[in-house]
């Protein structure tokens, strides 16, 4: 069996050895004055997404935020630490609310979880066997009834990594639960906020009635790669955006040991959010909190990604897709869909029949795209 996932700190430490450089010696700097100019002339060429040397911006390093406090409303997506601790107090009593900890394995969770948190475990919701995608609904209610999850309870689902806990919040989002929020940055906002953990488990009362038909939000999810292109039959303006990281949108790299192939699903424009195949540094803040996501959606303007725009996003294999689904609910962009096969179930089926399921390598705005077909 294929492992899914690796280490954040693997990720982390790819990214502070592409940090880390030398010093400039002094003639570098003394040359300084000419390299400047030639990147000055070159600097139209770099930023045009038309251009084959064009590269994005890095993910900004100022520090703002989706969520604030005094502002979160009934219907956000995201609330942060103290709203749950204020909000765990005033339903202690009521069985309807429940906050879930989402972690791929339990080794986190029994090390520690957020007082009453029950867990799910990312493969009660998806496995290889699945091709990664979301279990069939039937197997889906399994999973939250046994939790004793309907649709009217209100869930606040947290992990260490805002791409699982958006996943598991996507899956019960998806079935027909009223009420689903995320914990803004996660287990460390609310250590962050001086509250202790527990490896005290509670005691669940399963449920057996979800108590509507489910799933009961069909729209929101594009499941396979048939389905896909079904939809842009059906709306040939449907708009399908990669949250891949660039080298992995060029095609320079699959993003996952267990995925053969780089490429993209052919006619995907890019949506900037992450750096490698396990972060989303463009909506994060350094302590795991979510940014202003204006600034990102300005550029994705450039791509034809706006609100007013049917958009599906996929990412590799279903994570960091559903995160940016619920940044853009919670911004007001109520279009917005999951499409799950992602780049995973793509290639596979891209090698059984090319010429339907057509691949892109390169920059599709720009006259160096490869387009696979045989």
């Amino acid at each position: 069996m294929k492992v899914k996932r690796v280490f954040l700190a693997a990720g982390l430490c790819a990214m502070l050895l592409a940090g880390c450089g030398t010093a400039n010696n002094s003639s570098e700097q003394a040359s300084s004055s000419s390299q400047a100019s030639a990147s000055s002339e070159s600097s139209a060429q770099v930023t045009d997404i038309h251009s084959t040397d064009y590269k994005p911006a890095a993910p900004t390093k100022d520090e703002t935020h989706l969520v604030n406090h005094d502002k979160i409303g009934e219907n956000d997506y995201f609330v942060d630490a103290q709203w749950l601790k204020d909000k765990m107090e005033q339903e202690k009593d009521n069985a309807q609310f429940k906050v879930i900890e989402a972690t791929y394995g339990d080794e986190a969770y029994n090390k520690g979880h957020i007082p009453g948190a029950i867990h799910i475990d990312t493969m009660d919701v998806e496995s290889e066997d699945s091709d990664w995608n979301l279990f069939e609904p039937d197997q889906l209610a399994k999973t939250f009834l046994d939790r004793g999850i309907t649709h009217d309870t209100e869930l606040v689902v947290y992990a260490d990594d805002i791409n699982a806990a958006s996943r598991v919040a996507f899956a019960a989002y998806y079935m027909g639960v009223d009420k689903v929020r995320i914990l803004d940055g996660g287990r460390k906002a609310w250590e962050t906020l001086g509250q202790s953990l527990t490896k005290d488990v509670p005691t669940i009362q399963a449920a057996t009635d979800f108590g509507v038909a489910y799933p009961a939000r069909p729209e929101i999810y594009i499941k396979t790669s048939d389905d896909l292109l079904k939809a842009q039959e059906q709306n040939p303006d449907l708009v399908v955006a990669s949250v891949r990281s660039w080298p992995e949108f060029m095609g320079e790299t699959s993003g996952y040991d267990y995925i053969d192939k780089a490429g993209e699903i052919f006619g995907a424009v890019w949506a900037a959010a992450s750096e490698t195949a396990y972060d989303l540094n463009y909506f994060t803040n350094e302590d795991g909190t979510l940014k202003a996501p204006q600034p990102v959606f300005d550029m994705w303007k450039d791509w034809g990604i706006t609100k007013d725009k049917d958009v599906t996003f996929y990412c590799g294999t279903g994570w960091r897709n559903t995160a940016v689904f619920f940044i853009t609910r919670q911004a007001g962009w109520d279009k917005t869909s999951v499409q799950d096969g992602g780049w995973y179930e793509w290639n596979m089926k891209h090698k059984e029949d090319p010429a339907k399921y057509q691949v892109q390598i390169g920059n599709p705005k720009s006259d160096n795209v490869k387009i696979e077909r045989s």
